[in-house]
């Protein structure tokens, strides 16, 4: 009797030792989901607070009158970054009124005190562009890379520039794909150039984007369909008339083109042709240049802004098909059949 009241006994206080840690995980369990459900809470809380002051600060700059925002006068010029958003306000969410591509120049004339916007000049008028959309120095570009092999196909000569060298038919004049304002192909330079020197073979193409470009480095594929098909003995450059106003690191992406057109034609005597357009700083550059990169450079001084080498405004062309043409803002200044007989005398003499 005595044995079997011990072990009923011990039986009872297991089941109390198994009862009480129950209790006890039960406790902890509840306490534990108690804490956690709490966390969340606050979490959320928080979260909506963060969101509430965000929409107040957000609603604060938006509510702001235009003549309350202040400016910190500031007098910079910064670059922009790829794809810059120019706003009519100082705000995230004002109303866009322009894009400006990477590396186009930017005027800073203001700062403004209470959001984190220049106040900027753009098209005669002022906007607005976030400190992160700017840089203080120009996105370098690099060169391309050579990913072919130098061509073994060859030919005389390849002429690369701007309208004075190859303008496609518009109907600013009566042209198709020669010299911009020669009365027919064989009086521009190019091709009193291929008579007179006998070449067989020549190529000549326009790259006169690379002129007015933020970017030239990504125009130089254009050079492609040249360069890395056939070797030339000689490559003419007439670049610059078009670069005035879009001087910035003209230099340095002159040079690129260089080096990028030695990469598949290492042998090419490069000529550098001056500007028949008299820009004073540009043709300093250009020579600048020449000298630097070892090319040949022809001056055209001598007619530079001699009015009776110039297409001059108003006058008149009857072209073959009897249309008469008259000069217009676009064509003024280009060459005349005497002007492009004098550049093409200075070229065929350096050649």
């Amino acid at each position: 009797m005595r044995k079997k009241l011990i072990v009923i006994l011990w039986i009872s206080l297991v089941v109390l030792v198994i009862a009480f840690c129950s209790l006890v995980i039960y406790q902890n369990k509840l306490a534990d989901e108690k804490l956690k459900e709490q966390e969340r809470i606050e979490a959320e809380q928080e979260a909506a607070t963060l969101e509430e002051a965000e929409e107040a600060e957000e609603e604060t700059d938006e509510e702001l009158p235009a003549d309350e925002y202040t400016f910190t006068d500031l007098e910079a010029t910064y670059f922009a970054q790829s794809d810059a958003t120019v706003r009519e306000e100082p705000y995230d969410t004002a109303e866009i009124i322009g894009t400006l591509s990477i590396d186009s120049r930017i005027s800073v004339v203001g700062t403004c005190n209470e959001t984190d916007y220049y106040k900027i000049k753009i098209n005669g008028d002022y906007g607005y562009i976030a400190f992160d959309d700017v840089s203080e120095e120009y996105i370098d570009i690099p060169v391309p890379s050579a990913t072919k092999s130098v061509p073994t196909a060859s030919k005389d000569i390849l002429f690369i520039g701007n309208s004075i060298t190859f303008y496609p038919a518009t109907s600013d004049w009566w042209g198709s794909g020669w010299g911009c304002g020669a009365s027919a192909p064989a009086t521009d330079y190019v091709h009193l150039t291929v008579a007179a020197k006998g070449y067989s073979s020549y190529d000549c193409m326009s790259l006169r984007a690379w002129e007015f470009s933020n970017t030239r480095n990504y125009e130089l594929d254009d050079l492609d369909p040249y360069i890395t098909n056939y070797q030339y003995s000689t490559i003419v450059i007439e670049l610059g008339e078009n670069v005035k106003g879009h001087e910035t690191h003209f230099k340095e992406d002159l040079k690129d083109m260089i080096t990028y057109i030695k990469s598949y034609n290492p042998n090419a005597r490069i000529v550098m042709l001056d500007n028949f357009w008299k820009y004073s700083s540009i043709i300093s550059t250009k020579k600048e240049v020449a000298s630097e990169m070892g090319c040949t450079y022809v001056s055209l001084s001598d007619i530079q802004g001699v009015a009776e080498y110039q297409l001059q405004e108003g006058d008149q062309y009857t072209a073959p098909d009897g249309t008469v043409y008259t000069i217009g803002s676009f064509l003024a200044g280009h060459p005349n059949d005497a002007g492009y007989a004098a550049i093409a005398q200075h070229l065929i003499s350096a050649l």
